[in-house]
């Protein structure tokens, strides 16, 4: 898990491709939602990169921990976000799945980096 530089790291790339989408998507949405869903769903797919970027630089296994599992939360609440945006039929069924994916995708990728993480402070240092 070495990576130069955060923009190296696959999870943040995936966490930008999402960032991308649910500018697009949102962008359709009515514009009495700019200070609500519109608003919510940006801000937080952009905590998901902005935290996995704080957590790449910190040092600490606990430490960068904290900063994934805050983008983890990001993902879920996009999902949420996504869901209520498809039941007041704002969001196409297609636009839907494919943002549902792209989270469970990063939320899969973020759940392994935290464990990873976890064994690793865990682990007794050797004389």
């Amino acid at each position: 898990m070495k990576y130069k530089d955060f923009t190296d790291f696959p999870v943040w790339q995936k966490g930008l491709s999402l960032v991308l989408k649910v500018y697009a998507i949102t962008k359709e949405y009515p514009p009495d939602e700019r200070f609500g869903l519109i608003s919510d769903m940006r801000r937080a797919s952009n905590s998901i990169t902005q935290n996995i970027a704080e957590g790449f630089g910190r040092e600490g296994s606990k430490d960068k921990s904290n900063f994934y599992k805050i983008a983890r939360g990001g993902a879920y609440e996009i999902i949420s976000q996504t869901l209520v945006s498809s039941a007041l039929g704002f969001c196409k069924s297609d636009d839907k799945e494919n943002i549902v994916v792209a989270c469970r995708s990063i939320i899969e990728e973020l759940n392994y980096i935290i464990k990873y993480l976890k064994e690793k402070s865990n682990r007794i240092p050797q004389p």
